[in-house]
């Protein structure tokens, strides 16, 4: 991938950037109320969609919001199932403070806890990991085609990750920094943090349609 730079200073071409990315901190304060989540979520999508057709300008406006909100959801939705698995592990962890608090053997439970939070962490952390390595080809073999069954064929992700892991391991490593470093944010408070989070996801949108089109010829996508 020869392109690389262009994630990054993609988002401020275009007359109307400065715009778009202020009406973007706008749906940043609606997550408050859930609803801004799958709007956001929606247009990240459509920014990997024009990457992936090579569409100009490559920041979409922000119209169909409605489109945006059910794209997004529908996104989300393929999110939560992959985090599943790791949802309904911590759950014997609640149950059993729980049971400890109620009972008042908090010392038997804390013994159980702590085994098993062991146990926990051999378990999630390299599913995690793994998740995170494979967001790139989620991301974009929903994009393609608005399918969440896309999104969730197996069989199909671990062919494309096989057949260039080395730049999905490079997108999803480089989305994974600018995430992290996008909560230095927080120190301009809300106004840096919109602006940050906000960035951090177009890279990754950029990059995550970039992947795409490298790999496409590669492996038919069916």
């Amino acid at each position: 991938m020869d392109n690389l730079g262009d994630a990054f200073s993609f988002p401020f071409k275009g007359k109307d950037w400065f715009s778009k990315f202020a009406l973007g901190a706008v749906f940043m304060v609606l997550c408050l109320f859930i609803v801004g989540f799958f709007i956001l979520a929606g247009y990240y999508v459509r920014v990997t969609q024009r990457v992936m057709k090579q569409e100009e300008p490559l920041l979409p406006e922000w119209d169909d919001i409605g489109g945006k909100l059910v794209l997004g959801f529908k996104f989300c939705l393929v999110y939560l199932i992959y985090t599943l698995p790791i949802i309904l592990l911590y759950i014997p962890l609640v149950a059993m403070a729980i049971i400890g608090e109620i009972s008042g053997q908090q010392e038997a439970a804390g013994i159980f806890t702590g085994i098993y939070t062991l146990g926990l962490f051999v378990l999630v952390i390299p599913y995690s990991l793994l998740l995170y390595a494979f967001m790139p080809i989620i991301t974009y073999r929903f994009a393609e085609r608005e399918s969440i069954g896309d999104a969730l064929d197996i069989g199909t992700l671990f062919k494309l990750f096989a057949q260039n892991w080395q730049d999905t391991l490079i997108v999803a490593l480089i989305a994974v920094g600018v995430h992290s470093f996008a909560w230095v944010g927080i120190i301009g408070f809300f106004i840096g943090v919109f602006f940050t989070i906000m960035y951090a996801y177009l890279i990754s949108s950029f990059l995550f349609g970039t992947l795409y089109r490298s790999r496409r010829d590669i492996v038919p996508v069916v």
